[in-house]
Formats: C-alpha cells, structure tokens, sequence
C-alpha cells in the first residue's frame, strides 16, 4: 500500500511539473508576440519609417521602460521589411467623386497643381491615366528571443502603404 501511495504522489509531481512548464513555455509564446507587435508597431509609426530604410536588427528590448531582467529580456530583431507586390494608382481612384477635385493628401501623386495648390480638375479622359503613385503590400518579420534559454518566437505581418512609383518599382522586383 504504502508503495502504490508513494507512485501516485510521484505521478502528480510529474504531471504538475509537465504542467508548469506548459504554462511556461505558453507565457513565453505570448509575452514574446506582444515584444515582436510592440516593436513592429514602433517601426511602422516612427516618422523616419519608409519601407526602404527601416532595419532595426540590432538587438531592442522587449518593451521601453520595462525592468529588465534575466525572464524578460528578450530581444527582438526587425529585418527590413520585403515588397510583395504593388501596382499603380488611377488617377481616378484619387478623385473625390462628387466634385471630380482631388484632396490635398493626394496631390503629390499627381505632380503638378491647379493655380490654387488644393485641387487637381481634371477632365474625364485623364482618369483612367496611371499616377505617379502606387500603392504596395510590404511583410515586416519580428524576431524575438530569450536569451541563454534558446527559446524563440516570429511574428509575421503584413502592411499596405502609399509610396512613389518610382520606389514601388524598385523595391518590388
């Protein structure tokens, strides 16, 4: 009797501690994805940010501010950031349709102003003409560790932006 008692107190303490290291490892997964967001976030509304210059893989830490220690410390890395595809923008797309003027935001796609600088109006054959912008798909990729652990997590997003052109073509290759 006392055998069997002492192989179900060793059979819990195995199953508790496979449990805590589930536990574990799912905090990890979790805490490591908010660093990669964080940091992805960041990237993406810095004012320096184009899609050509970000790289930011030099090691970062998880979040700033955060008290680091030996568990939290991960470092992220941020590779920079690969075209997928693009395409051209119409010039109609660029058009308010009720008054066929073109809104400010707009303008530079278009390269040249009316006398005024805060509309375009241009006549119904100019707008199936390609702009001077296109709008392109871009996938940024965090990589987040911890170190001495060999724990590791990735977190891969996607982005849409309005560029030049002129860049779009370049980088989408």
């Amino acid at each position: 009797m006392l055998i069997l008692i002492t192989l179900l107190a060793v059979s819990a303490i195995r199953m508790a501690n496979t449990n805590l290291l589930v536990v574990g490892n799912e905090q990890f997964q979790k805490e490591a994805e908010d660093a990669a967001n964080y940091h992805l976030d960041l990237a993406l509304n810095s004012d320096s940010f184009t899609a050509l210059n970000v790289d930011r893989s030099a090691p970062l830490p998880a979040f700033s501010g955060a008290a680091a220690t030996n568990e939290t410390s991960y470092t992220v890395k941020i590779p920079p950031p690969v075209c997928k595809r693009y395409r051209y923008l119409k010039k109609g797309e660029l058009v308010n349709p009720t008054n066929n003027s073109v809104p400010i935001e707009n303008l530079p796609c278009f390269g040249s102003s009316s006398g005024s600088g805060l509309t375009i109006v241009l006549d119904a054959a100019q707008l199936n003409d390609n702009s001077l912008c296109a709008t392109s798909l871009w996938e940024m990729t965090a990589d987040v560790d911890l170190p001495g652990t060999g724990a590791k997590a990735q977190v891969v997003q996607g982005v849409e932006m309005r560029i030049d052109y002129a860049e779009a073509k370049d980088a989408c290759k």
